[in-house]
């Protein structure tokens, strides 16, 4: 896994998510930002038509950026102060991407820390690294709460950096709650979970929930709100399913695209690099262990299709919730993959006996 392999991941994403941002603009209502947004589209389509990951054109043309741009990153000292970096003079005009400057990136992102981000993981990978460095500094990247320790940093600029960013995660986290979905708005997923929460009864669930706050013990209640809000979902997916509305892959793309604006969530999949970033990086050792997520979706999606499938569901649920503490819940997966391939089967027999009466 060298350096050139882990800038190539976030270079090609960030430059994703700005076409997309991009787009939004150009096909936006404000005149101004029209013009900016197709400006942006057009630098891409002019200098960026494909995306190749093994391609050494993007680290040398950053390399080329003149050196007080990094130097003056590296000399940050004060990190209330950090977010002016973007406005002095010898940056806001760089091109991080051909004919894009870094006072444009901000704009379309239009989340200082996200830009931080980025500029940090190009200037760490940017020069040829040992793999241990390189294991070292995607290790510490993929850490959400700043457990892993910085005196493995031998390099002390790369050090400084590092911790610097560390500290502006800490800052974004006190100054926000919560989870910021708006990238996720217009996706199959945010449509969905929309969707789904203007039928729910807020005031039936926390009556379902109780005092003793046992939400647990509340979903394995077949008469309490959760109980019925399952029972939603599972017709809306089937329905979305059936019709063709909803497609595993895109679900899957629409995961992925979250877990980049949550660290962590799905372990190393989609680390806070996003679909390129560190978390695409990981070892192969380190993928062999994480779930299939695409297996785990198809197996949920068939469950869902059918009422043996949410009964079992609910009885895991239930089980989870009489487990003893301390103890591990197993979960018979050879039975669920059973149950998965049943229910294949039988959503294609309906098929079948329907086609089978319209014919007659």
């Amino acid at each position: 896994m060298s350096s050139q392999f882990i800038f190539n991941q976030y270079y090609i994403d960030l430059i994703k998510r700005i076409k997309g941002f991009a787009k939004k603009m150009r096909e936006g209502d404000d005149a101004d930002e029209q013009v900016f947004g197709k400006s942006i589209v057009k630098a891409i389509k002019d200098n960026y038509i494909t995306l190749d990951k093994s391609s050494d054109e993007y680290i040398i043309h950053v390399r080329g950026i003149p050196s007080d741009f990094w130097a003056s990153y590296t000399a940050i000292d004060d990190i209330n102060a950090s977010n002016d970096w973007f406005l002095s003079d010898e940056v806001k005009d760089v091109c991080i991407y051909k004919n894009i400057p870094v006072s444009s990136i901000r704009k379309l992102l239009k989340d200082d820390y996200l830009c931080h981000h980025f500029f940090s993981v190009f200037y760490l990978f940017m020069d040829e690294l040992s793999d241990d460095d390189v294991k070292t500094y995607v290790s510490v990247l993929q850490d959400t709460k700043n457990e892993i320790g910085l005196d493995s940093i031998t390099n002390v600029q790369h050090r400084k950096v590092v911790s610097r960013l560390n500290e502006l995660k800490t800052k974004k986290g006190k100054e926000t709650s919560g989870i910021d979905m708006s990238a996720m708005e217009d996706t199959m997923l945010g449509k969905l979970a929309k969707e789904i929460l203007e039928d729910v009864d807020v005031d039936k669930l926390q009556k379902s929930i109780g005092d003793n706050g046992d939400i647990l013990k509340a979903i394995g209640d077949p008469d309490s709100g959760f109980s019925e809000l399952i029972s939603n979902v599972s017709r809306k997916m089937a329905n979305k399913i059936s019709t063709g509305e909803l497609k595993q892959e895109n679900l899957l793309q629409d995961a992925i695209k979250f877990a980049s604006t949550m660290p962590g969530l799905f372990g190393n999949a989609g680390a806070a690099g996003g679909t390129g970033g560190a978390g695409a990086a990981s070892s192969n050792n380190q993928r062999k262990n994480e779930p299939d997520m695409a297996s785990m979706m198809n197996m949920m999606s068939s469950m869902m299709n059918n009422k043996e499938g949410m009964d079992m569901f609910k009885n895991m649920m239930g089980n989870m919730n009489n487990q003893k503490g301390g103890s591990k819940q197993s979960i018979n997966k050879p039975a669920l993959k059973k149950l998965a391939a049943v229910n294949r089967l039988k959503t294609k027999i309906a098929k079948r006996n329907e086609m089978c009466k319209n014919d007659e």
